[in-house]
């Protein structure tokens, strides 16, 4: 039988019958069979995939620290991440290295990479970059996949993975719309590395989208150092004769030094003013009370990392893609209803 009869007696296109034959994806699973049994009947072989060639070769990840680099501004979400990239790369049977810049040293690390022959990419924690350093990685040749990017930089072209900050931030506000809290005021980064300025930029947005007036008495500057923390939020409260009933954070590390700096000025927390963090740190569940914050799943962004750096590594020439991965609203104790 032809192809074509064999088509007509199974009630399918010729084109079906050839996917099959040629073992390609697209047809049902029933059908497939059902094709393939009536194709050895009459004589055909089905073809065979080649199999493919395993991968091998290091990934680089590299952290690149900015001169005013703290260890405490975003050590949790550092950690998050390598682990699950180191886990993905091991799991797809490759080497995993881990090096952390400085601006000095970065021109001779980029071009030792560009000479490393089992290099298959590199992945880049752009959180304390700024556009000074940005040349480094524009010039680079082989695959890099960066993250973290601070707002101000995702205008280049390059393949970037961020947590949607946006997304995030307006959940956090719509959330404390839904509890009665019309007057909210947000804790905002004194030094802004990584996404901290996209959330205060966020936070903005979504005060508008919500119809919600924005008081600038109630965007405070904290850096995101716990002690300093505590210190500059004590010395907020000092100065402001009314508090908003709710904060959003730029991060969990904010909002937990804020939080003592509440209950040191015998403010209850979440009775007389809620909070809310960003990126669901461990410390967010030793507080008290714990801390309602935005879960982002720093393991997956490694791990997505490593896979776009293999997709790159087979297709060089790909598009640049910049993409987003979701954050969770996590509640727990330091948000109260005021309805």
């Amino acid at each position: 039988m032809t192809i074509r009869e064999i088509a007509k007696q199974n009630g399918v296109a010729a084109s079906t019958v050839s996917l099959v034959l040629n073992n390609k994806p697209g047809v049902r699973k029933e059908v497939r069979e059902k094709i393939i049994a009536v194709l050895k009947e009459n004589g055909y072989s089905i073809r065979e995939n080649a199999p493919k060639a395993a991968m091998h070769g290091e990934i680089k990840f590299i952290r690149y620290l900015s001169a005013t680099h703290s260890r405490e501004r975003n050590e949790d979400f550092f950690v998050g991440i390598l682990n699950g990239a180191e886990y993905r790369a091991h799991q797809l049977g490759l080497h995993f290295g881990l090096n952390s810049m400085t601006a000095e040293q970065l021109p001779d690390m980029f071009r030792s990479l560009e000479a490393q022959p089992d290099l298959i990419g590199v992945i880049f924690l752009a959180s304390e970059i700024s556009d000074t350093q940005m040349t480094y990685l524009l010039n680079f040749s082989r695959p890099i996949v960066t993250l973290d990017m601070p707002l101000q930089l995702e205008h280049y072209p390059l393949n970037i993975i961020n947590m949607d900050n946006s997304g995030g931030i307006f959940n956090a506000v719509q959330n404390f719309c839904k509890m009665g809290h019309r007057s909210i005021g947000f804790l905002r980064g004194e030094t802004e590395i990584g996404g901290l300025y996209a959330r205060y930029v966020a936070f903005k947005n979504a005060m508008h989208m919500l119809d919600l007036e924005i008081n600038p008495d109630y965007i405070l500057r904290i850096d995101p150092q716990y002690e300093i923390a505590v210190q500059q939020m004590g010395e907020h409260l000092q100065k402001l004769s009314k508090l908003p009933t709710a904060f959003v954070a730029a991060n969990d590390i904010i909002a937990s030094g804020c939080l003592r700096a509440l209950q040191q000025a015998g403010i209850r927390v979440p009775e007389d003013v809620s909070i809310i963090g960003f990126d669901d740190g461990i410390m967010s569940t030793f507080l008290s009370p714990s801390l309602t914050t935005l879960r982002v799943n720093r393991a997956r962004l490694g791990e997505l990392a490593v896979e776009r750096l293999t997709a790159l590594n087979a297709v060089p020439d790909d598009v640049v893609i910049k993409s987003t991965i979701s954050v969770l609203l996590v509640e727990r104790e330091s948000v109260c209803n005021i309805l």
